[in-house]
């Protein structure tokens, strides 16, 4: 019984070509594919309308789905061309290679998955001879391609095979061009030539012959094998080979897992990783280009890079593209190529159309070589319930699912934008990142700005949150419990519900509110209440635009405010400079969360606690500035006792590392008090013009830091009025306000008299 190796390049445009024509040839009765026999159960959709490429059969574990791997095939891999050619002539199609359970029980034992690589530039050590022989196969890189490379002055493989066996197309000569491939294949593999996954292929081939020799034995009179190259030589003389391959399948593990197979939308850039069975490609759209138009020799695609410069608005017209081929093609004459390829092509193009500048090559790499193109899957394909009700969810909110990004305004007072709001953060939730918040113009909290860019990996992670329920909002409030159950920290359970409140999951928020005030009940630690204060307040922003009841969260914040206030004030006591800094943040933002929520009662609580720390012994100097400063600007101090404080803080009796830390505390964050209140910045100038040389000198690394924050604007008029020294006469004494109260200082007359023993 006949059997045909076809021996190809995966994603090979020529290599899709020579395969067709030997089909129609030799006209088979089956036709066994490299890939794992779970992919079986998709094939038939290839050559469908449904299904447009690039797309991928993602195999995965049902136990585990994120153990998977990908089989991405493009419109000119040589497997897809021959399974749609199979499909449309009804030829029986099955896939052959080692089962993805048992590569994974391989990779399991011996120490887990290999992770996708970019492919590297190869190249050949230093030193190493370039004449054939067995020791250059036995130091050579994982690709034994190079050395056939090497000699014909080729630095690449890859480039080295398409010259040679992908663009030399020649009508008839399909049966020849296997033949040589076979040849090529034979003598590497004759002369010991070792591969990295040599390993691997032992198991595989092994196994490709076993399913070839079961084919054999029901009948199958006309079999054509389409596999990797490498493999060709394996496949052959397979009733001489059967004990070998007999004695390797004994070392094949069992395996239990049950794997599952559906068809996602790749992208072109996904496709230059090495995934499943074929290694990847760095231009796509460059073999695309070459498989829709086999005869064109480079006008063609420099007319389209001519088109794309144009519409960046370059200057371009019909001379450029016209010399560019007239270099590309000198530029293959001398290289000896039959044609013009990418390389040629490339250059052509950066030293005519460039004008030498390299940069401008970018984009034809990004939008031409590479390309955006994203495939298409069946609507009606077989899929897990949370991927039909994503999908349908996408379809209804009429998101655009690109692999190039997409910008989208919404306003949460339209019914439509709200859902599509709420889709997204619910997709925050369950970490799948298609959707990056961006910031707005707009300063209301009723719009949102979005950047939307798919990638194939997404769907992998949609598949691994189907063990959280079978919808999205299922899904989403489920994880959010399994998160809330791993974690005791009140700041990780206030970011949950942060998630929660604009994702609408409210089953989920009324768990997260109960575990969260359960927890601050039992904490005995200030700064994480502090920390969870501000998110929670924050959060509050979306109640009226989302129609959000937000009372629970009010009160669960009014709690915690409550907690702090009984305990900062003991918690600021004595602390060092590194604690006081992180202190100074946290109270300005449970500060700003306290006024956003408006609460009358927690809003005086609030101020009370400050003005017992302002006033306690033993705070760190900026805690007492930082206090003093938020009543002032909440008004709850007046600008007398404002400015009497400012004084006692920078006179002679306290040290200067002291009241350049109350000044720090005072001012970090606006400086624009100084400009408005004469009398503040008198005292602060009298104080720094009265420093002595030394404790100037220590104290400008203070200054600087706490100026340095101001905005530009406010240092320069700072400056400025600095220039000019003092305002005036203006002092303690001339202020509006009485800063002396003369009944208190006579009272203290007598004891002053007695002092001083008058």
């Amino acid at each position: 019984m006949p059997i045909t190796i076809l021996g190809i390049r995966h994603h090979g445009a020529g290599s899709a070509r020579y395969v067709l024509e030997r089909l129609r040839s030799i006209k088979p009765d089956l036709l066994m594919v490299e890939g794992p026999p779970e992919v079986d159960a998709v094939t038939k959709w290839i050559g469908t309308k449904e299904l447009k490429p690039p797309v991928a059969v993602l195999c995965y574990d049902g136990n585990k789905p994120q153990r998977a791997v990908f089989f991405p095939f493009s419109e000119f891999s040589p497997e897809w061309q021959a399974i749609a050619y199979a499909n449309k002539h009804k030829i029986p199609v099955r896939m052959m290679d080692l089962p993805a359970a048992l590569s994974w029980e391989i990779q399991i034992k011996e120490g887990g998955p290999k992770e996708e690589q970019e492919p590297a530039e190869e190249s050949l050590p230093n030193g190493l001879p370039v004449e054939p022989s067995t020791e250059i196969f036995k130091h050579l890189p994982p690709d034994p391609l190079l050395y056939f490379a090497s000699i014909a002055g080729y630095k690449s493989a890859d480039l080295w095979w398409e010259h040679h066996f992908e663009q030399k197309h020649l009508p008839g000569g399909a049966e020849e061009h296997f033949e040589a491939v076979a040849l090529v294949m034979h003598n590497l593999r004759s002369s010991g030539v070792e591969s990295s996954l040599d390993r691997e292929n032992e198991y595989r081939e092994a196994y490709m012959a076993q399913l070839i020799r079961k084919a054999q034995n029901e009948l199958y009179q006309n079999i054509v094998v389409v596999c990797g190259a490498w493999h060709g030589p394996a496949l052959l003389d397979l009733d001489k080979t059967e004990k070998e391959h007999a004695k390797v399948l004994k070392k094949l593990p069992k395996s239990k897992i049950k794997v599952g197979a559906t068809w996602i939308p790749w992208t072109n850039s996904r496709l230059s990783f090495v995934s499943g069975y074929g290694a990847g490609i760095s231009s796509p759209g460059w073999y695309t280009h070459l498989w829709k138009h086999p005869e064109d020799l480079g006008q063609r695609w420099l007319t389209k890079v001519a088109h794309l410069f144009r519409q960046k608005k370059m200057d371009i017209s019909t001379a450029h593209v016209i010399e560019a081929y007239r270099l590309a093609e000198s530029l293959a004459a001398m290289r000896n190529l039959s044609r013009p390829g990418l390389l040629e092509l490339n250059e052509a193009t950066t030293t005519v159309m460039c004008m030498g500048d390299s940069i401008l090559l970018k984009l034809v790499e990004t939008e031409l070589i590479v390309g955006h193109a994203l495939g298409k899957v069946p609507d009606n394909l077989p899929k897990l319930p949370l991927q039909a009700d994503f999908e349908d969810q996408v379809r209804a909110l009429r998101l655009p699912q690109t692999a190039e990004r997409k910008d989208l305004e919404l306003d949460l007072r339209k019914e439509l934008d709200l859902k599509r709001s709420v889709f997204l953060f619910r997709l925050q939730v369950l970490g799948i990142k298609w959707a990056q918040a961006l910031s707005t113009r707009s300063k209301g909290t009723f719009r949102e700005s979005w950047g939307l860019s798919w990638n194939p990996e997404m769907g992998i992670s949609l598949i691994e949150m189907g063990i959280f329920g079978n919808t999205v909002e299922e899904a989403a409030s489920r994880y959010l419990y399994d998160c809330a159950d791993g974690t005791d920290s009140i700041v990780e359970l206030s970011g949950m519900i942060r998630m929660a409140i604009p994702a609408e999951l409210f089953a989920a928020l009324e768990y997260l509110l109960g575990k969260i005030n359960d927890q601050a009940t039992v904490s005995a630690d200030i700064l994480e209440l502090m920390s969870a204060v501000a998110p929670l307040a924050d959060v509050g922003r979306y109640g009226n635009v989302r129609k959000t009841d937000m009372e629970a969260v009010n009160i669960l914040v009014e709690g915690l405010v409550i907690r702090i206030c009984i305990g900062l004030p003991v918690a600021c006591y004595g602390m060092d400079e590194e604690s006081a800094a992180k202190m100074f943040e946290q109270i300005r933002r449970v500060n700003e969360a306290v006024r956003l929520l408006e609460l009358p009662d927690l809003t005086t609580n609030w101020f009370e606690t400050l003005e017992k720390i302002a006033q306690k012994d033993g705070i760190p100097a900026i805690l007492a500035g930082c206090t003093c400063r938020l009543l002032f600007d909440a008004r709850q101090m007046e600008r007398a006792e404002t400015a009497r404080r400012f004084s006692l803080a920078l006179s002679a009796g306290n040290e200067s590392a002291y009241s350049a830390g109350w000044i720090e505390g005072f001012l970090k964050g606006s400086g624009m008090i100084l400009l408005l209140d004469d009398v503040l910045w008198n005292l602060l100038h009298k104080w720094v013009a009265e420093l002595n040389p030394e404790a100037f000198t220590h104290l400008i690394p203070i200054l600087r830091r706490t100026f340095s924050k101001f905005p530009p604007g406010e240092r320069r008029q700072l400056g400025e009025k600095a220039l000019r020294g003092t305002t005036g006469d203006v002092d303690l004494a001339d202020a509006k306000d009485t800063y002396f109260d003369a009944e208190l200082g006579e009272k203290a007359l007598p004891l002053v008299a007695r002092m001083l023993g008058l």
